[in-house]
């Protein structure tokens, strides 16, 4: 049996409630990875791959209604239509498997995947995030054998998008549940699939909306879980006096990997900074989302 395809789209969407990039997908990629002991291959959907790891085999996007919108859907709300080239008879050859997953970028997993991914249906997708008529699915994540319901694809038009759009939310989403109807299988609560609402309820979390996981990392669960594995070095520059001093006694214990900065000392540094924190608080818990269990602390 080939391998199970875990696919992350990264795309660039001028005036998006939330912009991602290539930190977050490798955030998620080593998520997957702690998690999963199934047979997997790891991969982006993206024309952006500067800066993701390696070991994550990068796909061209397949270049369908990348810049479709309609007008019920927009404000910075995602548009996703794009993703609509995974119906396509011919995704094995697009995607390079048989049989692939896509995974929101804005997850935090904290527990065993292996339950989840392990489904036989040919088709599997989020239940609602939300309760409510207008939603039937979430496109959070999706799960298929390639060609599963061609026709998701090859009665997509963008008036259809419109008509779907003032029946259910989304984009994508609701092009799907219009398309497909009630009936198919989905993952919930139940299997371990939450929304996320302060309750950690179970291993797979999606944010949909505008918070983020990257938003939430005071939070004990999601602090815990969404970073990259531990083994970087980092540096934290904070803003009281005497830091360029602490700098400089610091040089010895590099060359560090990530940099973290307060404002103050971000503006002023003419290196390289990973991340703005804070405050020497949020600063530590934005290292340890890069990797770095023990940062270097200087001006603190």
């Amino acid at each position: 049996m080939s391998k199970l395809l875990v696919m992350f789209w990264l795309w660039s969407q001028e005036g998006g409630r939330a912009q991602f990039n290539a930190t977050h997908v490798n955030i998620d990629a080593a998520m997957v990875r702690r998690h999963c002991s199934l047979d997997i291959e790891i991969a982006c959907v993206t024309n952006l791959p500067k800066g993701i790891d390696p070991s994550i085999r990068i796909i061209e996007p397949p270049g369908f209604y990348d810049d479709l919108k309609t007008s019920r859907w927009r404000g910075g709300r995602p548009s996703c239509y794009r993703r609509l080239a995974m119906f396509r008879r011919d995704a094995a050859d697009l995607f390079g498997s048989e049989r692939f997953v896509s995974m929101d970028l804005d997850c935090v997993v904290g527990g065993s995947l292996d339950r989840i991914l392990d489904r036989p249906e040919d088709f599997v997708i989020c239940g609602p995030s939300q309760v409510g008529a207008r939603w039937i699915y979430n496109g959070s994540m999706m799960m298929m054998t390639a060609g599963a319901r061609p026709g998701v694809y090859e009665e997509f038009t963008p008036e259809a998008a419109e008509l779907a759009s003032r029946r259910f939310v989304g984009s994508d989403q609701a092009w799907i549940a219009y398309a497909l109807g009630e009936g198919e299988a989905t993952w919930t609560d139940k299997h371990g699939v939450v929304r996320w609402n302060g309750d950690h309820a179970g291993p797979l979390m999606f944010f949909p909306g505008h918070i983020k996981p990257w938003a939430c990392i005071a939070d004990p669960f999601v602090g815990e879980h969404y970073r990259l594995d531990m083994g970087s070095t980092g540096i934290i520059l904070g803003e009281r006096p005497g830091v360029w001093d602490d700098v400089e006694q610091a040089r010895g214990q590099g060359p560090f990997d990530r940099i973290i900065a307060l404002p103050k000392a971000a503006r002023a540094w003419t290196g390289r900074v990973d991340l703005i924190a804070e405050d020497i608080g949020h600063a530590k818990r934005l290292a340890r989302m890069l990797g770095v269990e023990q940062p270097v602390i200087c001006g603190a």
